[in-house]
C-alpha cells in the first residue's frame, strides 16, 4: 500500500509544471576595452553579472559581444548593456544610463596616439602613415582632427588612411605587426610602445538599462547595484553614477571646429609653449570692422607653404 501511495505522490509531482525564475541578461559591447580574446572578454562580463545577481537577489546572464551587428541582433532581450561612451551617445536609443565603469573613482581617461618604438616620436614624422582606427564610433576622425591636429588639418588628409578595426586588441596588433604605423588607445594599454601624442581625458564605458525589461522599483535596485560593482579588468576597477558630462567628453572635443590654443601636435618643436590666440592683438583700422584673429597653420613642406601664400597674396 505504502509503495502505490509513493507511486501515485510521485506521478502527481509529474503533472506540477516545473518553475524556472527568468535570468536577466547584462550585455558587453566596448570594443576600446582591451581583452586578450574571447574568454578573456567573457570572463569579466561573467564577473559583472554575478556582482548582479549577488546584489540584486535576481540572476543575471553575462553576454559578451565583438561586433556591433550580433550586439544589435540580441539588444531587446538585454537588461543592461555595457557599451562605449560615444556608442552609447549616438545608438543607445531607449536605453538609460544608470552607471559608468571607472579606473580608481573616475569615469573618464587620457587616450594616447601610439606607434611601434624606433619608428618616430612626434606626429609630424607619420604624415602620410597608416592609422589603425576602432570602428565603433563615426567620429574617430572628427576627434584625431580636433584633438591632435587641431582641426588645422583633417586626419583623413594627414594620414595616408584611417583603418577600421573591430577592437584595440586588434589595433594593438596591427601595429605591433606593421600593418599599421599609428593606433589610439586608453592609457594603460600603450605599454611597450612610444606614445606620440596624449588627448584630453573621455568618458569609459556606459552602463544603462533598458527601461522596456527593467522598470519600477526593479529598475531602482538595479541602478543601485550597478553603480557599485568591483568587477576588474586592466585599469578598470568597478563601476560608479554615470556622469553625462564625462560620457559626452569624446563627442563635445570631436565636434569642436577650431582649436584656441596651439595645444595639438603638427608643431615640430618639443619646446612649443601654448598661444592663447584671443590675447593676439587685432586691428580694426578704426573703421568699425573687427578683422579675423591671426591663426598659427602648420606647413609640412616649404611647397605647400608657398601655395598658401600665392593663395594670400
Amino acid at each position: 500500500m505504502k509503495h502505490f501511495t509513493a507511486l501515485i505522490l510521485e506521478a502527481a509531482l509529474l503533472c506540477i509544471p516545473t518553475l524556472v525564475m527568468a535570468q536577466n541578461v547584462v550585455a558587453l559591447y566596448t570594443p576600446s576595452l582591451d581583452f586578450a580574446d574571447g574568454a578573456q572578454r567573457n570572463e569579466y562580463i561573467n564577473k559583472i553579472a554575478k556582482g548582479l545577481s549577488e546584489k540584486t537577489g535576481q540572476p543575471w546572464e553575462g553576454r559578451a559581444f565583438g561586433k556591433a551587428s550580433d550586439f544589435e541582433a540580441d539588444r531587446s532581450n538585454i537588461s543592461i548593456a555595457i557599451l562605449d561612451a560615444d556608442y552609447f551617445l549616438s545608438k543607445g536609443g531607449s536605453l538609460k544610463p544608470v552607471a559608468m565603469l571607472s579606473a580608481s573613482g573616475q569615469t573618464k581617461r587620457p587616450m594616447k596616439i601610439i606607434a611601434k618604438r624606433g619608428k618616430g616620436d612626434k606626429l609630424y614624422q607619420f604624415r602620410n602613415k597608416r592609422f589603425a582606427v576602432v570602428s565603433s564610433s563615426s567620429l574617430t576622425a572628427s576627434f584625431i582632427s580636433s584633438s591632435a591636429l587641431g582641426n588645422e588639418v583633417k586626419a583623413t588628409s594627414y594620414f595616408a588612411s584611417l583603418d577600421d578595426v573591430h577592437n584595440v586588441r586588434a589595433a594593438i596588433n596591427a601595429v605591433d605587426m606593421g600593418k599599421n604605423d599609428l593606433a589610439m588607445v586608453f592609457d594603460g594599454y600603450d605599454s611597450g610602445f612610444t606614445t606620440i601624442y596624449t588627448t584630453p581625458a573621455v568618458g569609459l564605458p556606459v552602463v544603462a538599462i533598458n527601461p522596456a525589461l527593467v522598470s519600477g522599483t526593479d529598475a531602482d535596485r538595479v541602478k543601485s547595484a550597478a553603480q557599485n560593482l568591483s568587477a576588474r579588468t586592466s585599469f578598470i576597477t568597478g563601476t560608479t553614477a554615470y556622469s553625462a558630462s564625462d560620457a559626452a567628453a569624446y563627442r563635445n572635443i570631436a565636434n569642436t571646429q577650431k582649436s584656441n590654443t596651439l595645444s595639438y601636435q603638427p608643431i615640430e618643436s618639443s619646446d612649443s609653449n601654448k598661444v592663447d590666440l584671443s590675447m593676439i592683438p587685432m586691428n580694426s583700422r578704426n573703421r568699425g570692422i573687427d578683422l579675423n584673429p591671426f591663426q598659427i597653420q602648420y606647413f609640412p613642406t616649404i611647397t605647400e607653404f608657398d601655395k598658401k601664400l600665392e593663395e594670400r597674396l
